[in-house]
């Protein structure tokens, strides 16, 4: 089959769109991503093709990414449209209308308090609580006309199983084997702090204050950002006393990212509870630190929780404190026996459950059952 993966928000060469879903796809299909850049282009990389499209210099004007992704659908010879944000999936059903294509939706985030958070709305307003049930209406309307749906969560995917048949669950688990051991001799104390685009509700501010804190007993303590940062981070350290040493490296391949995180110590993943999806996320970026061998400071929410507690590969805090922070990563530092316990529990939690592996057989079924059932449909329309 032909497959065209159509993002609205996400890069070209994003973690679970292309290295994993498009590569996994790839062995048994044609695919190609549909994506938006600063400038649009066409290239090949690792077989598959990417279209980069044109995207206007401001956000106000979405309506006009939209009409750019919708005529780029259209006119692209492709058998399913594989949808990955509620307005993609808004084109792909219009393609299917028009042009009898079929439609997997891709479920990434719960999106009706994703989309507030992301307009700037603040949480528990009036505003925002009127608006999230027609986003969720909508969009689970949207997906009754999807051929195929997966998710990344059981608690994403709960909404769309009300009515219909549950996604299946495709987790953004890491790719097994892709990263060696990470080096254990001389481990220097660095914590690090992995995210796409670093905002504010990923705890950068507690962050901050707490290896300020774990620093008057560890001075030589330094913390890596990595990520798209979208925050002054400058002038929320200068705010703190003392300032701890931050290293921010930007956007890095997925190469580069892997080798960055193999030579650090702890990994952050210390989620806000500001909105309702990033209280039930399973970041990738919580597998990428188990699979280096990093234990890990998280945030005590439920999915992400389900994983730490099953695996014993970290400490568990209330993200919103500073002082817990500090205590788990001191706690880590002061302990490097520990440490290196709940690192191996993760990396070999990642080498024999929780790895792209499983899921990738899990995608390329859910392709199978989508072929036989627009082929019976040929069939019967003869």
């Amino acid at each position: 089959m032909r497959i065209c993966m159509l993002t609205t928000t996400h890069l070209p060469h994003d973690g679970r769109i292309f290295e994993k879903e498009a590569k996994s796809l790839a062995k048994e299909h044609d695919v190609t991503i549909i994506a938006f850049s600063e400038n649009g282009s066409i290239q090949e990389d690792g077989g598959v093709q990417i279209v980069a499209v044109r995207k206007p210099s401001s956000n106000l004007l979405h309506s006009l990414t939209l009409w750019r992704a919708f005529r780029v659908c259209l006119n692209h010879k492709c058998d399913v449209i594989h949808c990955h944000e509620p307005d993609a999936l808004l084109i792909g059903v219009l393609t299917k209308f028009l042009k009898g294509r079929r439609v997997v939706y891709d479920i990434h985030e719960h999106w009706p308090s994703e989309i507030p958070f992301d307009l700037g709305l603040p949480n528990a307003t009036v505003l925002t609580r009127i608006l999230e049930p027609l986003l969720s209406w909508g969009e689970v309307l949207l997906a009754r006309f999807a051929d195929a749906k997966i998710a990344v969560s059981e608690s994403v995917a709960e909404r769309f199983g009300r009515n219909g048949t549950l996604p299946v669950i495709v987790s953004n688990y890491s790719i097994a084997g892709s990263v060696p051991p990470a080096p254990q001799a001389g481990r220097s104390r660095n914590v690090i702090y992995m995210a796409g685009n670093m905002q504010l509700f990923h705890g950068i501010r507690e962050c901050i204050q707490a290896m300020s804190k774990v620093a008057a007993t560890f001075p030589d303590v330094s913390l890596t950002l990595v990520g798209n940062i979208r925050e002054d981070i400058g002038a929320i350290a200068v705010k703190t006393d003392p300032r701890p040493v931050i290293t921010m490296t930007g956007y890095l391949p997925y190469r580069e990212m892997y080798e960055t995180l193999r030579e650090g110590s702890i990994g952050l993943l210390v989620f806000q509870p500001d909105y309702y999806n990033a209280y039930i996320g399973l970041p990738n970026k919580l597998f990428d630190y188990m699979l280096c061998g990093l234990p890990v400071v998280a945030s005590d929410f439920p999915e992400i929780c389900k994983v730490v507690s099953e695996t014993e590969c970290g400490v568990l805090v209330d993200p919103t404190s500073p002082d817990a922070i500090a205590e788990a990563i001191a706690y880590l530092l002061e302990h490097p026996d520990e440490a290196r316990r709940m690192g191996e529990n993760g990396r070999t939690a990642v080498l024999e459950r929780y790895n792209w592996g499983e899921m990738e057989m899990r995608l390329l079924e859910v392709y199978r059952l989508v072929e036989e059932t627009g082929r019976d449909n040929r069939f019967r329309g003869r």
